[in-house]
């Protein structure tokens, strides 16, 4: 059952780490273990190859240290070196003040250890702006903005008729990038204020002044000349090299959850952009000569949701603190729940092929006597679902579905509880997950810390510790 199935039969090859939740899985403190092991014979290279500055991957050193990864990988602690591919959207003044927060943590310099595909799309000030306008247009329908501009950032990227400014651009001249910004800024303003208009919401009101500021662009523009002059840039030949010469060292860092895919989870509480394992793979197959890619998902051994949205596992009186996720005045508060096979099952096949499973958090339900796990999904009519298939189609058939399932219950069935790794219980639940979900487990997570995962050799458990 537990074992090191996704990596020991392929050392060689790149490795991808991918949520099959609703996120914050514990997917950082993976990468961090996989980049500890891996980087036993060379320096790995973390790939970021989804996503935004809106991660929040969280890494708890031996000793107790605890950094929030947004952009750079999350195995920067462990000696890593990151890549953030054309797939990214950067926000290079929150990149800035991570590399100040990394290098405070002992990093001599953050940012000679990353590189960035001068394709990806810029998230600014302009975007950040508008996307906390559009949030609080929305009054109570919300859909759980973490309020960094991704969603507008994303559309203008994928907008051939807009704007959109790429990494490659901080490194031209100055006229040009001012240029670009007033027209980004003009743009957003004009949506903004019909936005306000119909919405009258107060706190509006300072978003929209700010965003109308006419030193922002100049503001913004020097700050993003002096972040480019230590930037390193590609268009992926660091990726290309590392995949063809020593393909074990590569780590693809997957963001957010499969549950919150933009095209195939519960519109409209998702993400902007996909949440597979597909960007990886197409980064893998530019070098055909690389070794097979193993992909791993990422579960908690209970379910979370940060957020608004379908939940149907949610049991607001299960008491489990999370002491790295506080709520936000965007994304709100923290939601927990059991493990939900019918989630689970959903987010797997929206993440592609899996090769193994990572179940964390294991140890925040030690010494309970008894646990739940959802097996199915009651619906007001009384049928029970145990399998869903991802729902398509247009924004509008996909919002009535969320709807829908917004009045499911859960039918749950119970199982016993256990006290630590070594239990006949805790087997037994692990051997039930992989029965249930038809794949095996490649690893567990007893804590936050790289020590604490599970199902690697005795040897390689020492070497991440450090000793």
């Amino acid at each position: 059952m537990a074992g090191d199935l996704a990596l020991g039969t392929c050392p060689e090859g790149p490795v991808a780490v991918l949520g099959c939740g609703f996120g914050d899985e514990g997917k950082g403190a993976v990468v961090d273990a996989l980049a500890r092991r891996r980087g036993r014979t060379g320096r790995p290279l973390v790939v970021r190859f989804n996503g935004g500055p809106q991660a929040a991957h969280h890494v708890v050193t031996a000793d107790g240290r605890v950094h929030c990864f947004a952009q750079f990988g999350a195995g920067a602690l462990a000696g890593g070196r990151t890549c953030l591919s054309r797939f990214m959207l950067v926000e290079p003044l929150a990149l800035a003040r991570e590399a100040d927060v990394l290098r405070a943590a002992g990093l001599a310099d953050p940012w000679a250890d990353l590189v960035v595909d001068r394709r990806c799309a810029v998230v600014t000030p302009f975007h950040r702006l508008l996307g906390r306008i559009e949030e609080l247009s929305r009054g109570t329908a919300r859909h759980g903005s973490c309020g960094l501009g991704v969603g507008p950032a994303w559309r203008d990227a994928h907008n051939p008729h807009a704007p959109c400014l790429r990494v490659g651009a901080l490194t031209g001249d100055r006229p040009d990038l001012v240029r670009l910004l007033r027209q980004i800024q003009l743009l957003k303003l004009d949506r903004a204020e019909q936005l306000a208009e119909v919405a009258r919401e107060a706190a509006i009101a300072p978003l929209l002044a700010e965003l109308a500021r006419p030193e922002l662009v100049e503001d913004v523009a020097d700050a993003y000349l002096a972040i480019a002059a230590r930037l390193g840039v590609d268009e992926g030949e660091q990726l290309r090299a590392a995949l063809a010469d020593s393909p074990g060292a590569v780590i693809f860092e997957g963001a957010h959850g499969a549950l919150l895919d933009a095209d195939r989870g519960f519109f409209p509480f998702v993400t902007p952009s996909p949440v597979s394992f597909a960007q990886a793979e197409t980064l893998c197959a530019e070098v055909p000569t690389a070794a097979p890619l193993r992909r791993l998902g990422v579960l908690r051994a209970y379910g979370t949701r940060h957020g608004p949205g379908p939940f149907v596992a949610e049991d607001p009186g299960l008491d489990l603190p999370e002491p790295h996720n506080r709520p936000g005045p965007w994304q709100g508060p923290m939601r927990v729940g059991w493990f939900d096979l019918v989630a689970a099952r959903l987010g797997l096949t929206i993440a592609g092929r899996v090769d193994g499973l990572v179940v964390t958090h294991l140890d925040r339900l030690a010494g309970r006597e008894q646990i739940s796990v959802c097996d199915g999904w009651l619906g007001p009519d009384g049928t029970v679902m145990r399998d869903v298939a991802p729902v398509t189609g247009s924004l509008i058939d996909r919002t009535e579905a969320t709807r829908r399932l917004a009045e499911a219950l859960p039918a749950w069935r119970r199982l016993p509880g256990w006290n630590g790794p070594q239990s006949r219980e805790s087997e037994e639940f692990l051997d039930f997950i992989a029965v249930e979900l038809g794949v095996p487990i490649a690893a567990t997570a007893w804590g936050p810390r790289a020590i604490d995962q599970r199902g690697w050799s005795a040897s390689e458990d020492r070497d991440a510790a450090g000793k």
